[in-house]
């Protein structure tokens, strides 16, 4: 396992940054999914800052809460006074942060709401009279992301309206986990997003290899791994059972609505209303054919997280042979299994890859939209269009062991003809291949055929920039 460290979050620290020296008072809201490492970028930031102060709530009474913000105001910031006369109330400990304009960050805010509710009213009240025409630099933190929407971002909370700045912090993206495994080779990486996905707490379990990982790290039922995330969702989530089911369902590969619904036994209004609430936690996203507009009925649902997507397909469906110690069994599964897995995950990473690049140097032009293609039973890996010229490419994508062929060419081709919505110009054909090419593939590589290998698609990232410095 990994040890603990920060790899930075450029572009957060340095937007937290600037909001920090900005001459005005700040309201900020930093929240995202629990162990996606916002803990660790507060105190990153605030080790930087001399009137600074760190507190996370917890359960406890509003006299502890009070009580124990006293104390560690006073050693911040080296007054014994509050020490020997701690704050009677929170009203009190606002009154000081306001007056010596700190800058304070509350983690696990609504652990503190659970504490005491009033505290959403009590900000509200120094908000508007005192603190937004001070200097104060005030950091509401928190992992549940309902409970921060609701005590902070809807219109029927207290603070509705006065933050300054919110910041949601996402998983890391594919480009950026190398910075973790700097000797690690680009399979390697690949699973290791496939199973871990972009969390920093679940990248720091990496055991050297990825079925390693696996069994040790989870499939072990007294490991962390094996119910993280049952703990994280039920959390957010009052009624599990169905949102598991949902879960389960589409980890399994039902993606459609209607097969979900068959598959969960759900009606559609109540599977709908639970899609809803897991597309707005961000569990879930869903996702349209790129020559589709939002409306579209051919939308598809996936697991945006793929340690929750591994942990849904393979633990949480054997959760009773895993407590059973019939772990080889599991891992038999998992086994044979794994390539198709994989083979989802590294067509999902390379689109990924090349939205965030803009598929810079990949095709011959700079494309206005990148995304999947799927009608009825066809589908096709990566669809660019350049909305401007007209000028498309069609991409597949193969994570398998063998050599591609020219076959695989052919088929492209004969499904980017079913697309008929799009005004081509000029057409291109893109494979990406982790095992390489053929060699009667090979030769028809040229103007409008491009060739992908894994070092090919090491070194587009490399040159793009993206395996610097985001991480926890």
């Amino acid at each position: 396992m990994n040890t603990l460290k920060f790899i930075n979050r450029d572009r957060e620290l340095n937007s937290l940054r600037n909001t920090l020296s900005s001459t005005r008072s700040e309201f900020i809201i930093l929240y995202g999914r629990r162990r996606v490492g916002k803990t660790e970028l507060l105190k990153h930031l605030l080790k930087e800052v001399d009137n600074s102060v760190y507190f996370t709530g917890r359960h406890e009474t509003p006299h502890h809460l009070v009580t124990r913000l006293s104390r560690i105001i006073s050693e911040r910031v080296n007054d014994d006074y509050i020490l020997r006369y701690p704050f009677r109330s929170f009203d009190e400990a606002l009154e000081y942060i306001t007056r010596n304009e700190l800058v304070i960050a509350f983690d696990e805010f609504p652990y503190m709401v659970t504490t005491d509710p009033s505290i959403p009213s009590i900000l509200q009240e120094y908000w508007d009279n005192k603190m937004k025409s001070s200097k104060v630099k005030m950091i509401l933190c928190g992992s549940s992301i309902g409970m921060m929407e609701r005590h902070l971002m809807k219109y029927s909370s207290p603070l509705y309206g006065r933050r300054t700045k919110q910041m949601k912090l996402e998983a890391l993206h594919f480009s950026d986990i190398s910075s973790f495994f700097p000797n690690q080779n680009i399979t390697e990486l690949i699973r290791i997003f496939g199973v871990l996905g972009g969390t920093p707490a679940y990248l720091l379990e990496y055991e050297n290899d990825i079925f390693t990982t696996i069994t040790k790290r989870i499939l072990d039922k007294e490991e962390y791994l094996y119910r993280d995330v049952e703990f994280v969702l039920r959390e957010e989530l009052r009624e599990p059972r169905y949102y598991f089911s949902i879960l389960t369902s589409i980890a399994s590969g039902r993606t459609k609505l209607s097969g979900i619904m068959d598959d969960t036994g759900l009606s559609r209004d109540i599977t709908s209303k639970y899609l809803s609430v897991l597309t707005d936690l961000g569990i879930i996203q869903r996702t349209i054919p790129i020559t589709e507009n939002t409306t579209s009925r051919k939308g598809l649902y996936k697991i945006r997280d793929n340690y929750f997507r591994f942990w849904f397909r393979y633990v949480y469906q054997n959760l009773d042979l895993v407590e059973l110690g019939n772990i080889p069994y599991v891992l038999e599964m998992i086994h044979n299994d794994f390539p198709n897995y994989m083979g989802k995950v590294f067509e999902e990473i390379v689109v990924q890859v090349f939205q965030r690049t803009n598929a810079h140097g990949v095709f011959p032009f700079i494309p206005t939209r990148i995304g999947g293609w799927w009608d009825k039973n066809e589908e096709i890996d990566i669809v660019a269009l350049d909305e401007r010229t007209g000028d498309i490419g069609y991409g597949e994508v193969k994570f398998q062991k063998r050599k591609v062929g020219l076959d695989i060419l052919n088929e492209l081709k004969r499904k980017s003809n079913l697309i008929q919505k799009v005004t081509k110009r000029h057409e291109y054909y893109l494979l990406v291949s982790r095992s390489g090419f053929k060699k009667n593939l090979i030769e028809h590589k040229g103007d409008n055929v491009i060739l992908m290998d894994l070092k090919d698609f090491e070194n587009h990232m490399e040159i793009r920039n993206m395996t610097s410095t985001n991480g926890m």
